[in-house]
């Protein structure tokens, strides 16, 4: 078993190591691929910088089978210690680039070392919009939050403001008040809505929700948790807590460098996890396969990653079928 990290005291930065899989990310869908392919007696590195994704800030997660409730780094320790147990060799660090070599071969450069494969996974997924303002950063996991699907059950009888416009926001809002959270803030930052119409009709239905418009949050303010929001006017609102609903970036930046084709900014694949280049296959919510917003959860990026290891497995064996290697 080998754990890399960048403070350990040996700088590999220089060597290559040359394996069969690369997978890129330490999210679910990163680990799980991992655990697949070693369990198929794959060589493999999984190699990424921010541990567990998106999982990995989740203060509590309640709708992963087998969990009535555990945090997101808690999860991905379990995730990464199964994925372990079969060989898999996780690997914190930086990645700068990822190359096509030579031998139809994947080198994937980093401050850990570099990894010469023979097939790749990127697992890389999303980051959330911020909201950019004061206070953000300090209660995330506390009070703020960027997935009112995930995290609107902590939230019973309390009060909270949802940030955005759009449809995302909207059935965030929707999701709060089917919890019972007491009051909900739907704020935008125009005099309108992005949303479709009938969300609108939805929340106009509902006793706990309130629409305010033109307002700008300039600061998340609390204690130990989120307890007040600022807004640019003067105004203020006291809360239990806010959900940033505002829209989400994929982390496409190593796919665009490889050539790997995009649709609507996201890796592009078929029902087998294959881009369109050989031996380069993608999972969780850096794909096309995850366009909903909604539906972008641990279990459809573990299901996604399951199909795209399976299929780097079969691609590995045709190589040795036919000499390629």
């Amino acid at each position: 078993m080998l754990i890399l990290t960048p403070k350990d005291e040996v700088d590999e930065s220089s060597e290559t190591h040359e394996l069969e899989l690369g997978i890129v990310g330490h999210g679910p869908a990163g680990l799980t691929a991992a655990l697949y392919a070693s369990r198929a007696a794959i060589s493999v590195a999984c190699i990424g910088k921010d541990y567990g994704g998106a999982m990995g800030l989740a203060l509590e997660i309640e709708n992963y089978p087998g969990f009535e409730n555990i945090s997101g780094i808690d999860l991905t320790d379990k995730m990464r210690a199964q994925a372990e147990k079969f060989g898999t060799k996780i690997v914190y660090g930086e990645i700068s680039a990822i190359e096509k070599a030579e031998g139809n071969k994947f080198l994937i450069k980093s401050d850990m070392g570099n990894y010469l494969v023979k097939a790749l996974i990127l697992a890389t997924g999303g980051r959330h919009k911020e909201l950019d303002v004061p206070g953000e950063k300090d209660f995330i996991g506390r009070g703020v939050s960027y997935c009112a699907t995930c995290d609107a059950p902590f939230f019973k009888e309390k009060t909270v403001v949802v940030a955005g416009s759009g449809d995302a926001a909207a059935t965030g809002t929707l999701a709060l008040s089917d919890v019972g959270a007491k009051k909900i803030y739907w704020i935008s930052r125009s005099d309108y809505l992005k949303c479709e119409r009938i969300y609108i009709d939805r929340e106009e239905q509902r006793d706990n929700i309130e629409i305010l418009f033109n307002k700008q949050i300039s600061e998340i303010k609390g204690t130990n948790t989120v307890e007040e929001i600022l807004f640019s006017d003067g105004t203020s609102l006291k809360a239990d807590g806010i959900f940033a609903e505002i829209g989400s970036l994929p982390n496409n930046e190593l796919a665009i460098a490889l050539g790997v084709e995009l649709e609507e900014d996201l890796i592009k694949t078929d029902d087998d996890c294959k881009t369109n280049i050989p031996g380069i296959f993608a999972a969780g919510d850096v794909t096309s396969k995850i366009k909903n917003p909604l539906s972008r959860q641990i279990t459809t990026s573990v299901g996604l990653a399951t199909i795209a290891a399976i299929s780097a497995a079969e691609y590995l064996q045709a190589r040795k079928t036919m000499k390629e290697d």
